[in-house]
């Protein structure tokens, strides 16, 4: 990957939303492109002057048919990972997390190497490529991640929409070393069994980190729902907080019970209650029956992978959210999130104030999280900034 890199060049627009502090370009705002590129061909991005805005990769599959990588002249080999995976070391041990074994040490854009996500667990790494500019340097990343950050595993989970959209196949199993592709971890003092293989995303959702914490120092005493679950990280939280009962509810009988096995490695199995359902219609039976929380935690998954599904995932957050207000006792509390990128935090905002008017619940803002430092967000581009939190009392005037 030595030889020069093909230039590229972008319209007016293109180069006033780079210089902007964003680093996409989309297709129409590309001009003058050398024939024959492959899908992920890194180049050197030009404005129509000919100054130079940077290094990218370049996809004329993808709507995002540009992603800019840096801001200088770079090349695309071993020395170029080895010096960004260093560079996103150092701002994680600023932050405080040098001395954690479970937190994502590349978060895409967040650390200019957009579709390239590895976390770490223990002694695993879980790897994504989602993006074709990535996959074509996989060698490379692989090369440097190792060395960087040696472990006993490294196993690949670059899967799912993002992957189809650049027009990659699915690639899921053990890059390099061997063992278990289970590990516990531990978190704030608590601990969490870790399945790279079969878990969600790489293995573990790292983001609510900060989030957990809040609803720990909320939930003593409380009668708490643990609403989609996963591998039952609220909940846990919850029970090391002093909640009385813990119901955790999911679609997925393996979350469920991951959930149950992470709440009996903590000590808590004897006030947890785990069942696999829709947690919309269970919502709804409950409310029904007169069974009443303290306390109720709402994670849901990524309601929109597109843009077409945006008026749906807000129609969705403003039920799921009523639905859980009619389960929540007077003077309760609500602790709501969203993961879904195309959501921004005012539409969110918008569903959760329909949401509490329909359900005729005056609510009160208590908390406010969002993501660590390990998932950097940066100014210029809103999109890195994909996940939102709150939390609100019910109040009874």
């Amino acid at each position: 990957m030595n030889a020069p890199l093909p230039v590229v060049h972008v319209s007016r627009k293109g180069e006033e939303r780079l210089r902007s502090g964003h680093l996409w370009v989309f297709g129409d705002d590309l001009r003058e492109l050398p024939p024959a590129l492959a899908p992920g061909q890194w180049v050197r991005v030009a404005s129509r002057a000919e100054e130079p805005l940077g290094t990218g990769t370049l996809n004329l599959e993808s709507r995002i048919a540009l992603r800019l990588v840096s801001r200088r002249e770079v090349v695309p080999g071993k020395p170029f990972f080895l010096e960004r995976f260093s560079d996103a070391w150092t701002r994680r041990v600023e932050a405080g997390l040098g001395g954690e074994n479970a937190l994502r040490l590349v978060y895409s854009e967040g650390d200019f190497l957009p579709g390239l996500v590895v976390d770490r667990f223990g002694g695993i790494l879980g790897l994504q490529i989602l993006t074709a500019g990535m996959e074509i340097a996989r060698a490379e990343i692989v090369d440097a991640l190792s060395e960087t950050f040696p472990s006993r595993l490294l196993y690949e989970r670059s899967e799912g929409g993002a992957r189809k959209r650049e027009g990659l196949a699915d690639r899921k199993g053990t890059v390099a070393g061997g063992g278990d592709p289970r590990e516990e971890i531990g978190i704030d003092g608590l601990r969490f069994l870790v399945d790279v293989e079969s878990g969600p995303k790489t293995g573990f959702f790292l983001d609510q980190r900060e989030n957990r914490r809040i609803v720990r120092g909320l939930s003593r005493g409380k009668r708490v729902l643990d609403g989609f679950c996963s591998t039952g990280g609220f909940g846990v939280f919850a029970l090391a907080g002093g909640a009385g009962n813990v119901l955790a509810v999911d679609a997925s009988d393996a979350a469920v019970s991951a959930a149950r096995d992470n709440a009996a490695r903590n000590g808590f199995s004897n006030r947890w209650e785990g069942r696999s359902a829709d947690l919309f219609a269970d919502l709804r039976d409950m409310a029904s029956s007169g069974r009443l929380f303290d306390l109720v935690v709402l994670d849901p998954p990524s309601f929109a992978k597109s843009r077409e599904g945006r008026e749906g995932a807000i129609r969705g957050y403003r039920d799921i959210n009523r639905l859980g207000l009619s389960v929540l006792a007077p003077g309760g509390i609500l602790a709501t999130s969203s993961c879904t990128q195309l959501v921004d935090v005012a539409k969110w905002i918008e569903a959760l104030r329909a949401a509490a008017s329909e359900a005729r619940a005056d609510l009160e803002l208590v908390a406010v999280g969002g993501q660590p430092p390990d998932h950097p967000v940066l100014l210029g581009v809103p999109e890195t900034g994909y996940l939102k939190f709150a939390v609100y009392r019910k109040r009874s005037p």
